[in-house]
This record gives structure tokens, C-alpha cells and sequence, in this order.
């Protein structure tokens, strides 16, 4: 193509026509310009294309990454609801005068209300490695880009609640032990002492039934039960609402 221009060039000069030589170099400048725009269309394709691809592998990423979230907080809301309807079966018995439960009954009880902490860690080390990195902005939907920005903040207001649950509920604990509480009743009576602790049970019969009189003790375990609901409603429940709404917006940006 380039040889046969040139040759054209040479014969354009030599008949000495202006005109022709004119339009010549015109075409010739117009080829030029159409080869820098293909030029231009081809490195813009394939950037594009780049960033697609390259999108696509972090919404992959993010989407299996807010999924396991997703399941771990609902392990752990089905834990905390059942931390304190545990708790309340007890608030119960005790608003009854402290009548209706037996040792083993009571002692499983104390156990499921109180030998659980609720923590929240999800795995988020993807975003965090593209906030670190600044290459959110991968990430076209600019919706979905404001959502994961606030989910650090959000994850501090839930470590912040579950610090005031643990403080309840280590109250609950400290308290139960001033009343005169006995944590070898419990264990053995749940059968954990000789069993996955391997200790020899007690030849005295011990007994925490006297706790359900304590007016100060449940006090603190309805505070501490009104504490673990406020936790799922206010907290967990939002914090799920929101995961499910960063995996539409995810699963959306992987069909656009």
C-alpha cells in the first residue's frame, strides 16, 4: 500500500500536475488521521476490555467474600438469640418466685445464657486490600463503591455494641459469683466437669437454686437480655440488610 503511494507520489510530481498532487496529499493525510483513530479505537478497546475483565475478577471476589459474611452473621444472630432466650427462660422462672426448674434444668440453662461471646469477624480482606490499594474505583457502579466504603464504620459500631454486651454479661457473671453461685454445680450438672473437663465430680451436693431469689441478679440479667435483643435489632439485623443489599448490587454489576 505504502509502495504503491509513493509511486504515485513520484508520478504526480513528474507530470507536474498541482491539482492531482494536491488531492494526493490530502488523501494521503487522511489515511494518516484514519490509521491514529484506529490506533486510538484499537487501544481503547482493549483497554476497556482490561477493566472489564479486571472488574469482573474483584466482583467475583467481593461476591464470595460478603457471602461467607453473610453466613457468619446469621450463625452468630441465631447464637445470640439463643443466649438470651435462654437467659429469659430464667428471667421467667425467677419472676415466678424462682419456682419451676431443677438443678440440671437450671445449671443448662446459666450455661447456653452465659459461656458464649458474641464477635463479629467477617473476612474482608479483598475490600480491604482495595481500599488499601485505592483500586475501588475498579468498580464502575458508583453505588456499590459507596456501600463498601462505609462498611468499615459500620463493622466499628458493632464491635463497639458487643463490647456492652460482653460488659452485661460479664456483670451477670461476677454478680452470680458474689451471690454465692457455684460453678462446679453448673459443670457437673451439665455433665462437662467429668466429662470434656475429665475432673472428678464432688461427693457434696452443691446447688445454685438459691440465685433465682436474688433480686439484684435479675436486675442485671434482664439488662443484659434487653442488651442482646437491642444487639440483633439494632445492630445485626441492619448489618445483614445491608450485606444483602452489597451482594445485589454486586451480582447486577457482574450481568451489566
Amino acid at each position: 500500500m505504502f509502495i504503491y503511494l509513493r509511486h504515485l507520489r513520484q508520478r504526480l510530481i513528474k507530470s507536474n500536475s498541482i491539482l492531482k498532487y494536491f488531492l494526493y496529499g490530502l488523501g494521503e493525510l487522511v489515511l494518516i488521521v484514519l490509521g491514529i483513530l484506529l490506533a486510538l479505537y484499537v487501544d481503547n478497546w482493549n483497554e476497556e476490555r482490561l477493566e472489564k475483565k479486571r472488574e469482573q475478577f474483584y466482583l467475583s471476589e467481593l461476591h464470595a467474600e460478603f457471602e461467607g459474611s453473610r453466613v457468619k452473621l446469621e450463625n452468630l444472630i441465631a447464637a445470640n438469640r439463643e443466649t438470651y432466650q435462654k437467659a429469659g427462660e430464667i428471667a421467667n422462672v425467677m419472676a415466678l418466685g424462682g419456682k419451676g426448674l431443677d438443678e440440671i434444668e437450671f445449671s443448662g440453662l446459666l450455661f447456653h445464657s452465659f459461656s458464649d461471646e458474641m464477635t463479629y469477624n467477617p473476612n474482608n480482606s479483598v475490600l480491604q486490600e482495595m481500599l488499601n490499594a485505592g483500586r475501588l474505583e475498579y468498580l464502575s457502579d458508583p453505588d456499590l463503591r459507596g456501600h463498601l466504603t462505609t462498611w468499615s464504620s459500620r463493622l466499628e459500631q458493632i464491635r463497639q455494641q458487643e463490647q456492652n454486651l460482653r460488659d452485661q454479661r460479664s456483670e451477670v457473671m461476677e454478680l452470680t459469683l458474689s451471690e454465692g453461685g457455684d460453678i462446679r454445680a453448673i459443670l457437673e450438672s451439665t455433665g462437662i466437669l467429668t466429662g470434656e473437663m475429665g475432673l472428678q465430680a464432688s461427693p457434696v451436693k452443691r446447688s445454685n437454686l438459691d440465685l433465682l431469689q436474688s433480686r439484684n441478679l435479675e436486675n442485671h440479667l434482664l439488662i443484659f437480655i434487653l442488651t442482646a435483643r437491642l444487639t440483633e435489632k439494632n445492630h445485626y439485623q441492619p448489618l445483614y440488610t445491608e450485606i444483602e443489599t452489597i451482594l445485589e448490587l454486586i451480582e447486577k454489576s457482574q450481568t451489566d
